[in-house]
C-alpha cells in the first residue's frame, strides 16, 4: 500500500485533506516513505499532536499522530530533512521523536529562561546562562582523528583539527555556526548550529489577530519577504473560502518576480564578490538599487514588506501597479543582456566557478530541494508550474545542468530573463480592481504554496474564533543546510563564505 492510501485509510478530521494516524499507522508509514518519492514539507506540533504535511501534485495531504507521554515515532530515518523540524519540536515543546537519526538542540542551546516553553508545562531553564556554546559530535571528533591517524601512519606531520566558521561574521550574512574537520586547508567533515536569531515566531503567531499574523509572515525571510506574504494569505484564503479574483492573483505574481529578480541580483552580487570579482559584483548590486528605487513608490517599500494581506493586495500606489511592471522591464532587460556577457567574459570567473560546489540531483532528490538548486543540477520542478495565477504567464527556463555553482549563476541569469517576461505579460494584462477586498473569517485550516527565489514555500494555517491560531511554514532553508554541510567535504576552508553564497544558504526562517 502506497503513503497516500496509508493516510487516507486514517481518521478523517474535520479538514478534508488532513487524516489522523495511531501510532502503529504512523509507523507503517515511516516505513512506506522509505520508497516512496511523495514530496514532504515539514512536520510540527501543536503541544497534543504532531503534524506532517506532504504535497502531491501541489495539493496538501496532512497526516497527524497524538503525543504519547510526550513521544512519537521519527520521521527522520525516511525523510532525512525531518530531522531539523524534530529537534526543534523536541526544543519548543518537549515532544520527543522516537528512533530519531539526530537528537542535538537546533534552537535551545541552554540559555532560555525555560526549557520546552511551548509545552503544557515548561521545564526548569538551564544552568550555562552566557554564549552559546558548540560541542563537537563524535561524528566530527572521528574524522579529525582518523585524519591525523591516516597522516601519522604515512610519516606526516598531523595537521587535522577542528576549526569553525562563525555566526559573527561582520557582514550581513545570518547567524550560522558551522563546526569543521579540517586537514591541508580542506574540510573533511562539516556541521552546523543554528538557532542564534531564534525569534519565537510559533509562540507569537498564536492567537494573533490577521494583520500581526501577516506582519510576521512578511519578515520571517526578508529577501524572500514576499513569497511568505503570499503563501500565507492564500493559506488563509483558503481557510476561508475566499477567492480574493484574479487581478489581485496577478498583481501577487507581479510581486512575486520583482522580488525574484531582486534577489538573484543580490545572490550574483555576494557570489561575484566573494569569487573576487568587485566590478561585476557591483554592477549587480547598482541594477538592483536601480530596480528597488522604482518600486519603493509604488509598494511603499523598497523589500516589499507588508504588501500582500489575505483578502487582497495593499500598496501605497495599486493603480501604478501595470506601470511598475513596464518600468522594471524597460530597466533591467538592457543591462540584463549585458550582465550575462560580463559574466561569461569576466577574466577567470568561470574557471573557478565550474568545478566548484557540485551538488547532484540524487542527493538533492534525497533531501526532496526543488528551486534552483534542483534545476541546476537537472532536476525538473518548478511550483509555477502548478499555479493558476501563473496560467500564460509562466514558461519553463533550464540552464547548464550539472550542478556546479557556474550552473546556477547561469541559470539564475536566465529566471532573471524569464522573470521579466511574466513582468511584461502581467502588465498588459492588469486593470481595475487590484485593490484588498473585506473576507469574513472562519474556523478551519488552509494552506498557500509559491515558489520562492530558492524554491517552493508552503503555509499552513489553522484560525479560530477570529484569530490565528496556529501556523507553520516550509522552505527550502532546512535541505539547504543539510546540502550545505555535505557538499562542505573536500572545499577548500578559504571557501567557505563562497559556497554557502552560491546555495543560498539562509537561516533566518529556519531559527523561526
Amino acid at each position: 500500500m502506497g503513503v497516500v492510501s496509508l493516510i487516507r485509510a486514517g481518521m478523517q478530521t474535520a479538514t478534508p485533506w488532513r487524516f489522523e494516524l495511531d501510532e502503529l499507522g504512523w509507523r507503517d508509514m515511516v516505513a512506506a516513505l522509505a520508497h516512496d518519492p511523495l514530496p514532504f514539507a515539514g512536520l510540527w506540533c501543536d503541544g497534543v499532536h504532531v503534524h506532517a504535511l506532504f504535497l502531491p501534485n501541489g495539493q496538501p495531504l496532512a497526516v497527524t499522530v497524538a503525543l504519547e507521554d510526550g513521544r512519537y515515532p521519527a520521521l527522520s530515518p525516511a525523510r532525512p530533512v525531518s530531522a531539523l523540524y524534530e529537534r526543534a519540536i523536541y526544543d519548543l515543546y518537549g515532544a520527543e521523536a522516537m528512533w530519531a537519526v539526530d537528537v542535538r538542540p537546533l534552537l535551545d542551546h541552554d540559555v532560555w529562561l525555560a526549557s520546552a516553553p511551548l509545552s503544557a508545562v515548561p521545564g526548569m531553564a538551564g544552568g550555562h546562562k552566557g554564549l552559546v556554546r558548540f560541542t563537537p559530535s563524535d561524528v566530527l571528533r572521528a574524522a579529525s582523528a582518523q585524519a591525523a591517524s591516516t597522516q601519522a601512519a604515512n610519516g606526516q606531520a598531523a595537521s587535522a583539527q577542528l576549526d569553525g566558521w562563525g555566526p559573527a561574521t561582520g557582514d550581513m550574512r545570518s547567524p550560522l555556526h558551522v563546526a569543521l574537520a579540517v586537514s591541508g586547508g580542506s574540510v573533511l567533515c562539516a556541521e552546523s548550529q543554528t538557532g542564534y536569531a531564534h525569534r519565537g515566531l510559533a509562540l507569537r503567531w498564536r492567537g494573533s489577530s490577521l494583520e500581526q499574523a501577516s506582519r510576521l509572515s512578511s519578515r520571517v525571510a526578508a529577501r524572500c519577504s514576499v513569497a511568505h506574504q503570499v503563501a500565507f494569505s492564500w493559506a488563509v484564503e483558503a481557510a476561508c473560502g475566499y477567492a480574493p479574483g484574479p487581478q489581485s492573483d496577478l498583481v501577487c505574481v507581479a510581486l512575486l518576480e520583482i522580488e525574484r529578480i531582486s534577489h538573484h541580483l543580490y545572490t550574483l552580487a555576494d557570489v561575484a564578490g566573494r569569487a573576487g570579482a568587485a566590478l561585476l559584483a557591483s554592477r549587480c548590486m547598482m541594477l538592483r538599487e536601480r530596480i528597488l528605487a522604482q518600486v519603493a513608490p509604488v509598494a511603499g517599500s523598497r523589500l516589499l514588506l507588508d504588501v500582500c494581506m489575505p483578502g487582497g493586495i495593499r500598496l501605497r500606489q495599486p493603480e501604478q501597479m501595470a506601470e511598475l511592471c513596464a518600468a522594471v522591464v524597460d530597466l533591467a532587460r538592457p543591462d540584463l543582456a549585458d550582465l550575462a556577457q560580463l559574466w561569461r567574459d569576466y577574466p577567470g570567473l568561470a574557471a573557478r566557478l565550474a568545478g566548484f560546489g557540485v551538488t547532484t540531483a540524487d542527493e538533492l532528490e534525497r533531501l526532496q530541494l526543488d528551486g534552483p538548486l534542483a534545476r541546476a543540477a537537472g532536476r525538473d520542478c518548478d511550483t509555477r508550474r502548478l499555479l493558476p495565477a501563473y496560467d500564460g504567464l509562466w514558461r519553463y527556463t533550464s540552464g547548464q545542468q550539472h550542478g556546479t555553482a557556474q550552473d546556477r549563476i547561469v541559470l539564475l541569469l536566465a529566471e532573471i530573463g524569464e522573470s521579466l517576461g511574466i513582468l511584461d505579460r502581467a502588465a498588459a494584462r492588469m486593470g481595475l480592481g487590484i485593490g484588498a477586498g473585506s473576507m469574513v473569517l472562519r474556523d478551519g485550516e488552509g494552506t498557500g504554496v509559491v515558489e520562492g527565489p530558492w524554491g517552493s514555500i508552503a503555509y499552513w494555517v489553522r484560525l479560530h474564533d477570529g484569530h490565528v491560531a496556529q501556523v507553520f511554514y516550509h522552505c527550502p532553508a532546512p535541505a539547504t543546510l543539510l546540502l550545505f554541510e555535505t557538499t562542505l567535504r573536500g572545499c577548500a576552508a578559504h571557501d567557505i563564505a563562497l559556497l554557502a553564497s552560491s546555495l543560498g544558504v539562509d537561516v533566518a526562517a529556519l531559527d523561526g
